[in-house]
């Protein structure tokens, strides 16, 4: 419902209908749209988070053997692979990211959530230039920024023509352009071998 037209014109009560239920239940279960909008941004989030560490598990990784820059490239992949998927969960939550743009948006969980992200990434950022794996001279503020960017951006194009590229090609180009950005020159770090299911 969120998908079909957008934030501000799905109801509670549209999407109890859609989903078959009480058209009164999802008012029940989550008390307002900017309830369950938030859960929906949490759950985005939980979904990567145990989709990475099940990813490490698959190719037999220890995350305390990787880099910062390891498991941060082997993050925004599986946030890729997610959002490749192109399930009804993933397409909401690309039309919450472009809904929370708007000045007026009143979406604060989305904001939140994002500002939470940043503020994770921005941490992976800081502990690759302590361990040495991602260059001291860039901002990691800024770097999260640019990262996130192109992540969210890959991802939003994906789902919206998904005929366009191959999204293994835009994964694996996605992993090159930030490992590039991220570290240092004369480093040579290699992909992580994540197996694909």
């Amino acid at each position: 419902m969120i998908v079909e037209r957008g934030v501000e014109r799905a109801s509670l009560r549209g999407i109890g209908t859609r989903a078959g239920s009480s058209r009164e239940l999802p008012a029940y279960h989550f008390g307002s749209k900017e309830a369950l909008i938030g859960r929906l941004a949490t759950r985005a989030q939980e979904q990567a988070i145990a989709a990475t560490s099940a990813a490490l598990e698959r190719a037999q990784r220890d995350r305390a053997e990787l880099t910062a820059l390891e498991i941060l490239c082997v993050t925004m992949d599986t946030y890729l692979e997610l959002f490749a998927a192109a399930d009804a969960e993933a397409r909401a939550v690309v039309v919450l990211w472009g809904a929370s743009l708007a000045t007026e948006s009143d979406l604060p969980a989305v904001r939140e959530a994002a500002r939470l992200r940043h503020h994770e990434l921005t941490g992976q950022i800081q502990a690759g230039q302590q361990d040495g794996s991602i260059r001291a001279d860039i901002d990691p503020a800024a770097a999260a920024v640019v990262v996130m960017g192109l992540v969210r951006g890959a991802a939003a194009m994906s789902l919206a023509q998904p005929d366009t590229a191959d999204p293994n090609q835009v994964r694996k180009l996605c992993g090159d352009a930030i490992k590039a950005l991220l570290r240092d020159n004369d480093e040579t770090i290699t992909r992580p071998g994540i197996a694909r299911s």
